[in-house]
This record gives structure tokens, C-alpha cells and sequence, in this order.
């Protein structure tokens, strides 16, 4: 029997993957112990990826940035997420996110981030406030019971928490600040709400959403992959998964026993106020569930969205966040410039053998593989995942 999932006013079969639900099934109640990975066809099944664009990324809560990118009224950005184009703008009474696709006839009103009183559609210049109310409609006094002041972009449903700006397509999920409760006290110990921007990057990723998560939340690959960038300062075997919560996972990256705090301070920025101890010598990864990985140095921060765009594509982009003193000095663009380049080094490491693994997801002999107890973050995606999917 062919198996149905929901998806607004249609219904899209799931044809040919029951043996996939079936395997993620099996999985259902296992320890850690047990632990193995999803099966490879999940990373590049179009079928499978549409299950988790409707019942994941279309049902749950996804960070697009952070309050540091719209710092003052009339800054904005667009992005693009499960094929909604949005734009993100702080108006005079705060943050609000809402469709940037032109009321007339669907142009997107705006691309990239800037500062703007308001907006006008490329094609036609039908113009919008900062809160997406219409403003004018040039040349339409001939259409019959059209008012421009009864228009408004379609508002979408956010939430900040700790200077993270979330969204959500639905109106029936939980609030995100009550899920993300017990993870508040740990964003709170690295200032993340007071940082300020210190730059942007985003690049194309050939390969599953999930990919690029797991990568980022386990150092067991850092032997084999950063052997050079990373794993003299940080050796994978030293990492350790801690428990988490309902709506994340953490893996912490200590340096190492006799490394020096010159291995894991950039020079030119400012430790955050009130680290110590074992807070100064560690990295802590964090994956807020589904889209979100966040990177906690002693002095900057590091979010990323993952934007999927199909079944064997990603969008990254990331937002860098600092101390506001650090972004004061002088020397603040030389020690961007450092933090870029080493970021490119170890970001092409990754890219290069997260590209081959993909492509070998579609071995007709590849199966669902044993995970490490360095790996446990990505039991804990596919846990999750798992609730979503079969729910």
C-alpha cells in the first residue's frame, strides 16, 4: 500500500521509500550503543527530501540569522527557504520576517541585505513600508475595488531568542524560546544576544543538508580531514558529545592538555566577559534541530543556517558574531581578514570529502554504518528526525 503524507490542500504519495520509513522504524527506542546512521538513500532520495521539507523544515522552527545583522531601523536581509523567498527587517517598533514576493505579479521586491526606508518591485513598482504594508500601486485607478491600504505582505511567525531570529511556517508548533529553555543558560555564558556582526559568508554545498550538519557537530573526522588546520589543537579523540535537550545537541572541542591559549584566541578579539577555566580552552558545536549549528569560541560565535535547496544541494550561510569591543579597534578588518582565511582552509577540507561522500550515498551497496560514541551527535539529528518523520 502506497503510504500518504498531508501537505496543505494536496496529498503527495510516498511512493518507493516505505523501505526507508521502515528502516527508520527499526531504529526507533535503540541506546547509543547501537547507534548507526540513517540509510544513504535518505541523502539523496527527492522523494524522501520532500518528506522532510513538509514535515521537518515546513513544520518546525529555522534560525535565518541573528539581531546583529539588522542593527538598526531599516536594515534588511532576503533569504531563500524551502522555496519561500523572505526578507528580514527591523521597522521602528523591532524585528519582523514576511514574504518579499511582489503582491502584483510574484518578483521577489528585494535581494541582499541593506538599509532601506522601503521597498519597490523591480518589475512594476508597486511599493511596500518597512512592515510590507502596500504603499502604492502606479496606475491602477482603473481597477475596480483595489485599495493599496488593504494590502500587505504575508508576516511570518518569529521569535528571538538570545539574538537568534527564528521562523516558522506553522501556526500549531511550539514556542521556540520554551523548547530552547535549557539551552538559553549557555548562550547567555558567550554574551550571543550583545555580539556584534563581524562579517558574513555563504557558499554552495553539493551535497545533503544532513551532511553538512553531522560534519560540523563531531571531531572524530579531524585525524583524517583537518589533520593539519584542526587536529594538532584540538585531536578528535579528546571531543565528547554532552546530553543536550528536547531541541539540540552539543559537542564540545576541547584543546588540547598542554596546548597554549594562542591556539584557540584570535588575536585582535576580545574574550567574553566571564570565561574561564575550562570555557577558555574548549570550542563548544552546537546544533539547534533542524537547520541551525552555532560555534562557540571564548571570543566569537559563529551561526549557521543550512538552506536546502534539494535533495543533493545546500545553501550555507553563516553569520560571525564578536565582542562590540573587539569590533572597535583598529586593527578590527586585518583580524577579520585572518579569521576568513582560516575559515576558507578548513570549510575546503570539509567541502572536498563531504562532495565524494555524497556522491557515494548512491552506491547500490552502501548500507546504514555503525556510529562512534564521537559521533553521537548524529544519532541524536537522526532521533530526531525519526520523531518528526514517522509522527
Amino acid at each position: 500500500m502506497t503510504e500518504l503524507i498531508q501537505l496543505k490542500d494536496l496529498t503527495a504519495p510516498v511512493a518507493g521509500v516505505s523501505h526507508l520509513l521502515d528502516a527508520l522504524r527499526e531504529d526507533i527506542g535503540k541506546p547509543d550503543s547501537l547507534s548507526r546512521t540513517l540509510p544513504p538513500e535518505t541523502y539523496h532520495s527527492a522523494t524522501f527530501y520532500q518528506i522532510e521539507m513538509h514535515k521537518v523544515f515546513r513544520a518546525d522552527w529555522l534560525c535565518i540569522g541573528h539581531v546583529a545583522q539588522l542593527a538598526n531601523v531599516g536594515d534588511y536581509f532576503s533569504i531563500d527557504i524551502v522555496k519561500e523567498p523572505l526578507l528580514a527587517v527591523r521597522t521602528a517598533e523591532g524585528i519582523r520576517v514576511m514574504s518579499r514576493v511582489c503582491l502584483h505579479r510574484w518578483l521577489p521586491i528585494v535581494e541582499g541585505a541593506g538599509n532601506a526606508k522601503g521597498f519597490a518591485c523591480p518589475f512594476h513598482k508597486w511599493s511596500y513600508g518597512l512592515d510590507g504594508q502596500m504603499l502604492g500601486a502606479p496606475s491602477m485607478e482603473e481597477a475596480e475595488d483595489f485599495h493599496p491600504g488593504q494590502w500587505q505582505l504575508p508576516q511570518i511567525r518569529s521569535e528571538i531568542v538570545e539574538g537568534l531570529i527564528f521562523i516558522t511556517l506553522s501556526a500549531t508548533v511550539g514556542s521556540m524560546g520554551e523548547r530552547l529553555a535549557d539551552l538559553v543558560p549557555l548562550l547567555r555564558k558567550h554574551n550571543v544576544a550583545q555580539l556584534t556582526m563581524a562579517f558574513t559568508t555563504d557558499y554552495p554545498c553539493d551535497f545533503n543538508w544532513k551532511i553538512a550538519a553531522e560534519t560540523f557537530m563531531e571531531c572524530y573526522h579531524h585525524p583524517a580531514v583537518h589533520r593539519k588546520s584542526l587536529e594538532t589543537s584540538f585531536p578528535g579523540r579528546l571531543s565528547y558529545i554532552g546530553a543536550g535537550g528536547a531541541g539540540w545537541s552539543i559537542c564540545h572541542q576541547p584543546l588540547r592538555a598542554k596546548g597554549e591559549l594562542s591556539e584557540i584566541l584570535t588575536p585582535g578579539l576580545v574574550p567574553f566577559d566571564g570565561l574561564e577555566g575550562d570555557d577558555l580552552r574548549q570550542i563548544k558545536l552546537v546544533q539547534i534541530f533542524p537547520n541551525t549549528l552555532i560555534g562557540l569560541d571564548p571570543d566569537r560565535a559563529s551561526v549557521t543556517s543550512l538552506l536546502p535547496l534539494d535533495a543533493e544541494n545546500t545553501h550555507w550561510q553563516r553569520v560571525v558574531l564578536v565582542d562590540p569591543k573587539a569590533a572597535a579597534l583598529p586593527t578590527f578588518a586585518q583580524t577579520v581578514e585572518r579569521i576568513q582565511a582560516r575559515g576558507k582552509t578548513i570549510a575546503a577540507e570539509d567541502l572536498e570529502v563531504n562532495a565524494i561522500q555524497q556522491r557515494a550515498t548512491h552506491s547500490t551497496l552502501a548500507r546504514p554504518g555503525r556510529l562512534s560514541h564521537l559521533e553521537r551527535t548524529v544519532w541524536q539529528l537522526a532521533n530526531y528526525l525519526r520523531e518528526r518523520v514517522l509522527g
